[in-house]
């Protein structure tokens, strides 16, 4: 199987969720009244890295995505398609097509609440100091919040469209591809209890 990282949100996404101005106002240190898109992007390479670290606990990484039929172009309903950037390659043995009208493919995406936990994340971190009462630091401060739920398995990725996103780790148990420890007891005598005086 292919080891391809899902890719969680764009700079793209960014600016859909919370303008150009506000991106061009934390990032434009050039004062090009341009996004800086390399230091958008650094952010949310952090941001994606934090989320891994709590999905990680739960769901085997990297995560599959969620499917999401896409229609052929010009086919009668004809269902709106994500950047192509944002998904990533299918499982080996996924299926091409769905044999519908048209001969519909499949887009592997990531979960939607992914994409918005990481960019409510990537945006606190373009910040220079929030105040715990600001919007940006509250969003934060919640978006960590529904990590930690996944990692503890109080709260489940979901796609819009069927299906699951990944695998549970907790499957490995059943499967016997989980860590193993074994230990020996050692005896502490009292020549070992000095030397760790």
């Amino acid at each position: 199987m292919l080891n391809i990282k899902m890719i969680y949100a764009t700079v793209d996404d960014m600016t859909q969720r919370f303008g150009a101005r506000e991106l061009i106002a934390l990032t434009d240190a050039e004062n090009n009244a341009a996004i800086d898109a390399a230091r958008v992007q650094r952010a949310l390479d952090d941001a994606r890295a934090l989320v891994d670290g709590s999905v990680g606990v739960a769901y085997r990484l990297p995560l599959r995505g969620c499917a999401k039929p896409q229609t052929a172009p010009g086919a009668p309903n004809e269902a709106p398609t994500l950047p192509a950037a944002r998904g990533s390659l299918p499982p080996e043995g996924a299926l091409p097509a769905l044999g519908r009208p048209g001969g519909g493919q499949i887009e592997y995406t990531a979960p939607p609440q992914l994409t918005r936990i990481t960019c409510d994340i990537a945006r606190y971190y373009l910040y220079p100091d929030l105040a715990p009462e600001h919007e940006v630091y509250r969003r934060y401060t919640d978006a960590k919040s529904q990590l930690e739920a996944i990692a503890a398995g109080r709260a489940q990725l979901a796609c819009p469209w069927g299906g699951s996103p990944g695998e549970p780790v907790a499957s490995d148990a059943q499967s016997g591809k989980g860590v193993r420890y074994q230990f020996s007891a050692r005896a502490i005598t009292d020549e070992v209890a000095e030397s760790y005086k």
